[in-house]
């Protein structure tokens, strides 16, 4: 005899880890923002595709020794392969080829700031391509990132006659819009191998396509090698391209997005002040002003994101 009883269905709680995912959020934060005025300092010593190189080289090289080490390290699934030359030509050749160009011809603390605005332009890009709705949270953090933008490149502060003010600017946003192009692909995919383990192979790819498209445009005898320029892209390559996007990849697995868009915000805040501390760049007050209503919009729409995460476990 059937049964007439019903039964609830309790959606499974989500279990965060919070002490470990603020501590890998912490060492990303101090980290990438560190690496603005390395990267700045780097410069001096190599020409920037040859220096991204390099660093793509050492970060292949620490995630390919990290995932072995976890015994994740797999060939990639062939219904992954998309994915893993879209993030490694869009996410990591062409945003750090770009930003690092970029900063030939900005302060350290201003490129800092203009590279972490990708959350922001990821609202209208997955409200165009994936459907997802343009809520008024969402809404109102694109708004004050646009206008942080607009603040920070407005004609009364930028130093025009400063070669290379505006092309600088627009490279490094430039980077940014292909960036989110990249995590459109990723957010349509779905994974059939570990995402971690993904990782090498997506340096890989960079690397694969930006060593012979260096050697181009650039001539390795322009590097002065030095022991300060090896301990600069020692850094920058093994812990801001290695060690930095293993511990990003465990602090998505441990916290909520607001915590995340925190991180996005925090980056460029340490940018600024290790900017100051390491070369004496003082941000103008446009800079600073800026700078808190683009934190303020990407800290808005991680809100809204974490609404939606809710409203969706609630269903």
């Amino acid at each position: 005899m059937a049964s007439n009883r019903t039964e609830t269905v309790v959606p499974v709680p989500v279990v965060y880890n919070w002490q470990q995912g603020y501590w890998l959020l912490v060492f990303t934060a101090l980290a990438w923002g560190i690496n603005f005025p390395v990267l700045k300092i780097g410069l001096d010593y190599s020409p920037p595709m040859l220096y991204t190189t390099l660093r793509m080289v050492l970060g292949m090289v620490t995630m390919f020794l990290i995932a072995g080490a976890m015994g994740i390290l797999r060939w990639p699934h062939r219904e992954d392969l998309p994915v893993v030359l879209s993030v490694g030509l869009l996410q990591n050749m062409c945003f750090i080829t770009l930003v690092t160009i970029g900063m030939q011809y900005l302060p350290s603390g201003r490129a800092a700031i203009l590279a972490y605005t990708s959350p922001i332009w990821v609202v209208p890009a997955a409200a165009l391509f994936l459907g997802e709705r343009f809520t008024l949270p969402r809404a109102v953090g694109t708004g004050l990132g646009l206008t942080g933008l607009l603040t920070i490149f407005n004609p009364l502060s930028v130093a025009w006659d400063e070669s290379g003010a505006l092309l600088g600017g627009a490279l490094i946003l430039g980077a940014t819009l292909i960036w989110t192009a990249g995590l459109v692909h990723v957010r349509r995919h779905a994974w059939q191998g570990s995402v971690l383990g993904l990782i090498p192979w997506q340096l890989l790819a960079s690397v694969v396509v930006l060593i012979p498209l260096s050697l181009v445009f650039e001539t390795p005898a322009d590097i002065r090698w030095e022991p300060a320029f090896g301990w600069n892209i020692l850094f920058s390559g093994a812990v801001a391209s290695g060690l930095c996007v293993a511990a990003q990849v465990g602090a998505i697995r441990s916290l909520p997005a607001v915590s995340m868009s925190l991180s996005s915000a925090a980056v460029p805040a340490v940018g600024l002040v290790a900017a100051a501390l390491i070369l004496g760049e003082q941000p103008s007050g446009a800079d600073l002003i800026g700078f808190l209503l683009i934190a303020g919009g990407i800290l808005a729409v991680g809100l809204a994101d974490r609404a939606q995460a809710l409203r969706l476990r609630q269903h």
